[in-house]
């Protein structure tokens, strides 16, 4: 995804890329690892800021991925 940030990448391209072409067609598993990716990611994953649903289509990853760094360096506590 973060090859492709700004992008929406269909749910069928991104099973394909991370599970194979034998992946199953059901995006269910998908939809759970994207979910537990975000609670990983996201201050409030229900209000994402860097992944979002594309409904019916797929996900988008935020473009600018300054924002990014600088978000997780104040998230990180100080030494």
């Amino acid at each position: 995804m973060a090859q492709n940030s700004g992008k929406v990448m269909t749910y069928s391209s991104i099973m394909n890329n991370v599970w194979g072409p034998f992946a199953e067609s059901d995006n269910k598993i998908l939809r759970v690892n994207m979910a537990n990716i975000r609670r990983k990611l996201e201050q409030n994953p229900a209000e994402p800021s860097y992944l979002f649903t594309e409904v019916g289509v797929g996900y988008r990853m935020l473009e600018d991925e300054s924002i990014l760094s600088k978000d997780k360096d104040e998230r990180s506590p100080n030494p």
